[in-house]
């Protein structure tokens, strides 16, 4: 089981419309021509009501998350974003904790930049929301938060080659699109560590702690653009100079 501390105080994306879905099986999916692995550092901070690790009473807390997220592909689907792992990283047992599988429920880009006649070499800006959920357990309970973000990415436009063929002929210079995945900022909410020993007026069975805050995914360029998993996780380990931990 892991044991996570809560730090106190302390697309080539085939185009259409203005939008682009991006879920396993909802249409015209993919983001990256390569199926390359992207990653995101992870930033959260906000508050959580929970028995104070000093005291012995509930009490309003301050929490902090650091962390990355990998994006998982499926490229049977033209390389569609499947689901997140997160790596959170606990700096006081100086680890990495890894919580697999968390659901992306909706990830879209969308915007004029997506119509946009780009010449070759040049570029133009999309937006795009997510929403996803982190479930997990840990040693101290169970973690259940949802994330909703808005943010930008960028569409490319090759430059053109001669003697290349990049669309089957050469009548449409520079015809080789791409895209940067997003970065995002945004707010979660939920509630995460069991705690049956509250005095409550009005609670569920368990009484669980209610947490939100606000939240950032900021494309690390660094560590993505690989096709080995295994090789994105050692490379994530030697960032943060410490080992990951699973079930």
């Amino acid at each position: 089981m892991k044991r996570l501390m809560i730090f106190a105080v302390a697309m080539t994306i085939v185009g259409g419309a203005y939008a682009q879905r991006t879920n396993c099986g909802e249409g015209p999916e993919g983001i990256t021509s390569e199926c390359s692995i992207p990653v995101w550092d992870f930033k959260a901070a906000g508050k959580t009501a929970n028995v104070h690790a000093k005291k012995s009473y509930k009490a309003v807390q301050k929490v902090k998350f650091t962390g990355v997220i990998v994006g998982k592909l499926d490229e049977g689907y033209s390389c569609c974003l499947e689901g997140f792992d997160l790596y959170i990283y606990d700096k006081s047992d100086k680890a990495l904790y890894k919580f697999e599988d968390n659901a992306v429920e909706k990830m879209t880009v969308f915007g004029k930049g997506l119509e946009k006649v780009l010449k070759p070499g040049k570029s133009a800006k999309v937006e795009s929301d997510v929403l996803w959920t982190w479930a997990g357990d840990t040693d101290d309970g169970e973690i259940l938060l949802q994330f909703v973000g808005f943010g930008k990415g960028k569409r490319y436009m090759s430059k053109d080659k001669p003697n290349t063929d990049p669309c089957g002929d050469n009548s449409i210079e520079g015809c080789e699109e791409s895209f940067d995945w997003p970065s995002w900022k945004g707010w979660f909410t939920g509630w995460l560590l069991d705690d049956d020993e509250f005095y409550q007026i009005a609670c569920d069975d368990p009484c669980v702690a209610v947490a939100g805050g606000t939240w950032s995914g900021k494309l690390n360029k660094k560590l993505s653009g690989g096709n080995d998993y295994d090789k994105v996780e050692n490379a994530i380990e030697s960032k943060f100079k410490t080992r990951v931990y699973e079930d």
